[in-house]
């Protein structure tokens, strides 16, 4: 199984804003990488982005698509594994949700739309003010113990 974690950016991002994103990305931990419209599975029409907003996918690593790490709920034995992240799920997932913000932050994005998934699958669109980003992802999480397969639509402003 894959658990994924992919969406965009509104509005399409000017030479700064695309500036400031592609040093935060160089600097980042995490793989994000940018993708192609085409590679955003199962959003409803009106929630899939225009071609010319940044479309981004966040791995564990750069170089790989995957947020297994990120988003699993195991809670694993540091005297056994070395995941390179914390133990703890909940520590993880605040990683992700803190890039999240960062991408927000340096961008000046006025919309988010990001899906968190395993398999590609979107059961529920949450509309959501990115004051809430933590409390209700992190309620997600508690709830399914996994992957929430829910699209985010994070209003920024």
């Amino acid at each position: 199984m894959s658990n994924e974690v992919c969406g965009y950016l509104e509005p399409a991002l000017n030479l700064s804003s695309k500036t400031a994103l592609l040093e935060f990305i160089g600097k980042s931990q995490l793989g994000i990488q940018a993708i192609s419209r085409n590679q955003v599975y199962n959003y409803p029409a009106d929630l899939l982005p225009d071609d010319d907003f940044f479309i981004f996918l966040i791995g564990d690593v750069p170089g790989y698509h995957n947020s297994t790490y990120l988003t699993d709920d195991y809670q694993y034995d540091p005297e056994t594994v070395d995941i390179g992240f914390p133990v703890n799920p909940k520590e993880r997932v605040d990683i992700l949700i803190d890039t999240l913000l960062d991408i927000i932050k340096v961008t000046h994005a006025t919309r988010m739309v990001v899906s968190i998934t395993e398999c590609e699958k979107i059961e529920a669109i949450k509309k959501i003010h990115i004051d809430e980003l933590h409390a209700v992802i992190h309620a997600d999480f508690d709830k399914y113990q996994a992957p929430p397969d829910t699209l985010y639509d994070i209003i920024c402003i």
